[in-house]
């Protein structure tokens, strides 16, 4: 090896003005970890390995121009100062990547006896110069290299590769990698190249690169104290070390586990299969033989990217940590590329213009260039977040792509908020990469971010609340997003949940968009232009704001979803700003609706024991129901010992496009039955029909439909009652309603009545079906009931009423009410009144329990004490 350089020549190249100091370093990462003066390392090393001085000389250029130089000994950046210059040489010349590297490079001699065994796939057929400049960059660390093909090759491939080596298999396998390194390591034993072996390297060709050479890698990985290392490690599902690079010591490769465990690779269905099945488990069972390992790269994943456990995704971090390679999908798939392609081709072209220009002919990067000229103008509507919107300002500035404009605007904050932001970010504001705009007075949500669309200055809009975080890949997802789809004009990608870890996100379905919102405005782009017919946010509603402008804009424009999460959501329940903790659901699913003409659907539950002789009627009744609104029918027979179940059956055979049969063969309870059939319900309004009563108006559900949408102040409405007493077939309204001169009751009408049940009966209701679905567990501990559910429901809103008979409810003796003995009505009341107590407003309390003692327990002392009397004589 050439001895270290001469102190002549050192202050030679240095006074030359061909040797850029700084930009060596930063581009051999090697030399700074060394500690070596950069000149003195590329006049001992660096030349040999084919290294540029700087940009303005090229060692591989001079050396193929000038064979006389190339068969000397002399450096060729010396013998260009010392002779070339006054020759008339030619410093800057290039060598022309399209032609093939047919020559192994010269085998760096080290230490280290290695067999290299590379796999190919070749999937046009034909060799590449991705695989030969690969090729022959692992010939200058490997003493053997064999080439296992996972298909036939053509004769004048074939011929090209043995130029470079004479061990090559060529046949289809199906194996994948794992297979052609099965056949390769086979062949290496065979030819008894790994008795001589200190190192067994298996790689393939899923990458570009090296980017200059493996001779660095190689040295920095000798010194460590392991037995097998490769080139990075991924932690999911569980960490190991990715099979695209591994280096394997003796004391691993000659491990039965080692050789039983490639003996037994077998055909899979699929490249996902094969990673579970052996890249996943091989580090885990070296490991368990007291083998030690370790990654060359081994980066943490910033906060701001908690998205990706996979290292390979984060390609441009990964070249300035020292790595030598790019995976092929990182140029090709703008999943699997976190930093961005265009970011990624422009760190490989300062690196190496050779391996760049190989990229840009044999990948896909090329399509992707136009992505940074993709300006955005991102929205951040901001209210007393001073605790988090740092966190979410940041992620914005830690962009990979740079054409952005962040415009927040405070609403009227009384945090110190807008002034923190000034202090810290003043640079920003002054370049106007930053734009804060405070409001006069304090408008809302969705009139701050009507005010930022309206100073908006790029082609495309993206969003951002100020307590969420995106990714540093966000809008470069977006962008390369943009350049290769430029018929689309809206876009929305995925997100991580940061409380549950759960990823979300899901193909577009305008049908699905329709019933409620699935795309968050924090991964939603769209054209600028569309605001010109879809106007801003509308400014009249209090939540779901997103929702609706997603529903505008998508009805003449379905957007394309990118299957990436690049935001993280924050979901503070404690966070009392947040207006979807503060405003009603309900109301503002009814107003998204009724702006975008959607329809309402309401779900009828019928709950059923015993009913034999009435559930035919009741479902009867149910399906007569007409309106503007689409109706599901769930129907529940709780373990019914009679003809029920069969009946119920039978209806769900001959509707079975509006009925869904619930039921169990197990008797569960009431409770529970309206647990699972609220659970189960899709409808934005939920009635109740109990399975012996039958509803005797048509119309019964589009006017208490009509009501609730008419009324956003009232959680429920109910409507008079007609009861009619069995067998007999006496009828009669309740005097208590019949006294209701109002159609919107508090707590205090109900409590004006002893009985506190001014409902009396399910069959007569209809709920905003959230706030039926968020009824707390206490209504479901004891038996279900109108009186408890009713004052729950106050506190979201007003009980209406509407003083029409619209129900019959029957009453005989196989009701649960009506067949009771007067203790056991006592004693259900006293429990029921109890339940209110514990879901109903504070104010009603004292009042409850003077009802409740007065009306109930007392009386029950007062009869008990009459029984045991009784008893007694």
């Amino acid at each position: 090896m050439m001895g270290r350089a001469s102190q002549d020549d050192v202050k030679l190249v240095k006074a030359s003005g061909l040797f850029d100091e700084q930009w060596y370093l930063g581009r051999y990462l090697d030399v700074a970890i060394l500690g070596m003066d950069p000149v003195e390392h590329y006049l001992w090393l660096g030349g040999r390995l084919g290294r540029d001085p700087s940009l303005s000389f090229s060692t591989l250029g001079y050396l193929e121009l000038y064979k006389d130089v190339a068969a000397s000994d002399i450096n060729p950046l010396i013998h260009y100062l010392k002779f070339g210059r006054k020759e008339g040489r030619v410093a800057g010349y290039r060598p022309n990547p399209s032609r093939p590297f047919l020559q192994m490079r010269t085998r760096v001699k080290d230490r280290k006896n290695r067999v290299g065994v590379f796999a190919i796939y070749l999937a046009d057929g034909e060799l590449n110069q991705k695989v030969e400049w690969y090729l022959s960059a692992l010939g200058e660390v490997c003493d053997k290299v064999i080439v296992v093909a996972d298909h036939a090759l053509a004769p004048k491939d074939l011929e090209r590769l043995r130029r470079m080596t004479p061990y090559i298999l060529a046949e289809r396998h199906r194996e994948y990698d794992f297979g052609s390194y099965k056949r390769g390591i086979q062949i290496a034993d065979d030819r008894g190249f790994l008795r001589k072996a200190d190192e067994l390297v298996l790689c393939n060709d899923s990458c570009f690169g090296p980017i200059d050479s493996f001779v660095p890698l190689m040295e920095a990985m000798e010194k460590k104290e392991i037995d097998f290392w490769g080139m990075t490690a991924n932690n999911k599902p569980t960490q190991h070390l990715q099979s695209y690079f591994l280096v394997f010591r003796r004391r691993a490769f000659e491990t039965g586990a080692f050789r039983d465990f490639f003996e037994a690779v077998e055909v899979e269905d699929n490249v996902q299969a094969v990673i579970l099945k052996y890249e996943t488990q091989l580090t885990g069972l070296l490991e368990a033989q007291s083998l030690r390992w370790e990654a060359f790269v081994s980066p943490t994943v910033p906060a701001s990217s908690m998205l990706n456990g996979n290292p390979v995704h984060n390609p441009v971090r990964l070249l300035k940590m020292g790595m030598p390679l790019v995976k092929v999908k990182a140029l090709n798939h703008i999943l699997a590329n976190d930093d961005g392609i265009p970011q990624l081709i422009s760190e490989i072209r300062r690196r190496s213009p050779d391996v760049c220009a190989i990229v840009e002919s044999e990948s896909e990067a090329l399509k992707y260039a136009d992505a940074p000229k993709v300006g955005f103008s991102i929205i951040m509507p901001l209210y007393n977040r001073v605790g988090q919107v740092f966190r979410a300002i940041d992620s914005v500035m830690s962009q990979t792509h740079q054409n952005f404009e962040l415009i927040i605007v405070d609403d009227c904050s009384d945090d110190g908020g807008p002034d923190a932001i000034e202090e810290r970010y003043s640079s920003e504001i002054s370049s106007g990469k930053i734009i804060l705009e405070r409001l006069k007075k304090r408008s809302g949500v969705s009139a701050a971010r009507n005010a930022g669309l309206r100073m908006a200055r790029k082609d495309w809009i993206a969003y951002l609340d100020s307590d969420n975080a995106v990714t540093p890949g966000y809008l470069i997802c977006f962008a390369s997003s943009i350049v290769t789809n430029p018929d689309r004009k809206s876009f929305y990608a995925r997100w991580r949940n940061h409380t549950t870890g759960m990823v979300l996100g899901a193909a577009f379905d305008r049908e699905r968009l329709k019933k409620g919102n699935y795309i968050d405005l924090g991964v939603f782009v769209h054209r600028r232009d569309l605001l010109d017919t879809v106007k801003g946010f509308n400014e009249d509603l209090k939540r779901l704001v997103d929702w609706d402008l997603i529903l505008r804009i998508t009805a003449d424009h379905e957007p394309l979803y990118i299957e990436k999460p690049v935001m993280i959501y924050w979901d503070d329940d404690q966070d009392r700003t947040r207006i979807s903790v503060r405003e009603s659901l309900d109301v503002a699913i009814h107003h998204v609706k009724e702006s975008n003409d959607m329809q309402f659907t309401v779900t009828t539950i019928i709950p059923a024991y015993n009913h034999q002789d009435f559930i035919e009627a009741a479902v009867q009744s149910a399906l007569d129901q007409r309106g503007d609104f689409k109706h599901e029918i769930i129907v529940c027979s709780d373990g019914s010992t009679d003809a029920t179940p069969t009946l119920v059956a039978k209806l769900r055979k001959e509707h079975g496009s509006i009925i869904r049969n619930l039921s169990t063969s197990k008797n569960e309870g009431i409770s529970e039955t309206f647990r699972r059939c609220i659970s189960a319900a899709t409808g934005d309004f939920i009635a109740v029909l109990e399975g012996d009563d039958v509803w005797t108006d048509e119309l019964k559900l589009q006017k208490q439909l009509t009501f609730l949408r008419e009324n956003d102040d009232c959680s429920m409405v109910f409507s008079k009652i007609l009861v009619k007493r069995l067998p007999g077939g006496e009828q009669s309204f309740l005097d208590r309603q019949t006294k209701l001169n109002k159609n919107k009751l508090t707590g205090d009408d109900f409590l004006a009545d002893p009985s506190m049940n001014l409902i009396a009966n399910f069959s007569s209701c209809m709920f905003r079906a959230n706030g039926l679905k968020k009824a707390p567990k206490r209504l479901f501990e004891n038996r279900f009931n109108e009186i408890a559910l009713a004052f729950y429901l106050e506190t979201l809103g007003k009980i209406g009423f509407i003083n029409e008979p619209m129900s019959v409810y029957h009453q005989h003796e196989k009701g649960v009410w009506t067949g009771s003995t007067r203790e056991q009505q006592l004693r259900s009341g006293i429990e029921t009144r109890e339940m209110v107590l514990d879901v109903a407003h504070p104010r009603y309390r004292a009042r409850i329990l003077d009802i409740i003692e007065e009306r109930y327990k007392k009386p029950l002392t007062e009869l008990e004490a009459k029984l045991d009397r009784k008893e007694l004589a």
